[in-house]
C-alpha cells in the first residue's frame, strides 16, 4: 500500500457527532453521484485506496466511514453483541442524515456488504444502487468450522495481518475477531444462520453483486444465494478471485463498478 496515499487519507478524516459515539469519515470528490462505503470486518477505510482513486471526483462524491469501535471510530472498543450489523447499518443511515445526503449508492465488502444490504432494506427509497462483493448472506456449520482456522490473527497472510496490526495492535484485533467469530457462533444457533437474509426482498435499488471463485472466507455460494434473493440484481464472478477482489483485480473490479454505476 502506498503510503503517501494512507497519510493523505488519514489527514483528510473527519469526525461528526451520531448518536453517542464520534463517527470518522473520509469524503472524496465533489461529484452529483454520492457513495458511501461499507468496510469489512476489522477493516480500515485504506482498504479501498485502490478503488476509490480511480473513482472520477467530477461524477462521484465518495464517504468513507468507520463504524463504532473499528478504525479511528474509537473509543468505543467494538461491540459484536446480537444485533451488531443492524446497528452499523442504524449508524450509517444516520450518518448521512447528518451529512444531508438524501439519495445515495452504498457499496460493501464483506461484513460491509451484510451491513449495507441491511442499511439498504431499511432506507430503500433512499438508495439508488447497491454493490456488494464477497458478502455473506449467512453462516453454517460448515462455514464456522472453515472460519475456525483464522482465529491466530497471527497466522494470517501478512498483507492482511501487518496493517490491522499497525491499526488496532495484536491484542485488540486478536480479542475482537474472537468475539466476531463467537457473534456468528451466536446468530446461527440464535437466529437460524441469518445474517441478512430477511432483508433481501426489501431491496429495491439495482444490485451488483461480485464475488471470487476461490473466496477462502465466503464462499461463492453466498454470491449466487444473493442473485437469487434479490430482485433487479446482477452476479459478476472473478474465476481467479478469492476474498479481496478489489485489490487482486482492481483494473477489472473498478470497471465493472463505475459502469455499474453509471448505467441510467
Amino acid at each position: 500500500m502506498d503510503q503517501q496515499t494512507t497519510v493523505s487519507i488519514e489527514l483528510n478524516s473527519t469526525k461528526i457527532k451520531i448518536k453517542d459515539v464520534d463517527i470518522n469519515y473520509v469524503k472524496i470528490g465533489n461529484g452529483p453521484q454520492k457513495l458511501l462505503i461499507f468496510q469489512g470486518a476489522l477493516g480500515q477505510i485504506s482498504d479501498f485506496q485502490l478503488l476509490t482513486k480511480n473513482l472520477d471526483p467530477n461524477k462521484y462524491t465518495i464517504y468513507l466511514w468507520d463504524p463504532p469501535g473499528y478504525g479511528l471510530s474509537r473509543p468505543p472498543v467494538r461491540d459484536f453483541s446480537p444485533g451488531f450489523l443492524n446497528r452499523d447499518a442504524d449508524y450509517a443511515i444516520a450518518l448521512m442524515e447528518a451529512l444531508g445526503v438524501d439519495k445515495y449508492s452504498m457499496l460493501g465488502w464483506c461484513n460491509g456488504g451484510s451491513t449495507a444490504i441491511i442499511a439498504a432494506s431499511k432506507v430503500a427509497d433512499r438508495v439508488d444502487k447497491l454493490v456488494v462483493w464477497s458478502c455473506g448472506a449467512y453462516v453454517t456449520g460448515k462455514g464456522l468450522a472453515a472460519l475456525e482456522s483464522s482465529r491466530d490473527v497471527h497466522k494470517w497472510p501478512n498483507s492482511r495481518r501487518i496493517p490491522r496490526f499497525k491499526m488496532y495492535g495484536e491484542k485488540y484485533l486478536s480479542d475482537k475477531w474472537s468475539e466476531l467469530l463467537d457473534a456468528f457462533q451466536a446468530i446461527l444457533h440464535d437466529d437460524g444462520g441469518d445474517v441478512c437474509i430477511g432483508a433481501l426482498a426489501q431491496i429495491k435499488a439495482p444490485t451488483l453483486i461480485l464475488h471470487g471463485t476461490w473466496d477462502e472466507i465466503v464462499p461463492i455460494d453466498h454470491a449466487v444465494f444473493l442473485h437469487k434473493n434479490i430482485k433487479n440484481s446482477t452476479l459478476e464472478i472473478f474465476p481467479d478471485g478469492e476474498h479481496g477482489i478489489h485489490m487482486t483485480f482492481p483494473e477489472k473490479f473498478n470497471s465493472l463498478v463505475n459502469n455499474f454505476l453509471t448505467i441510467k
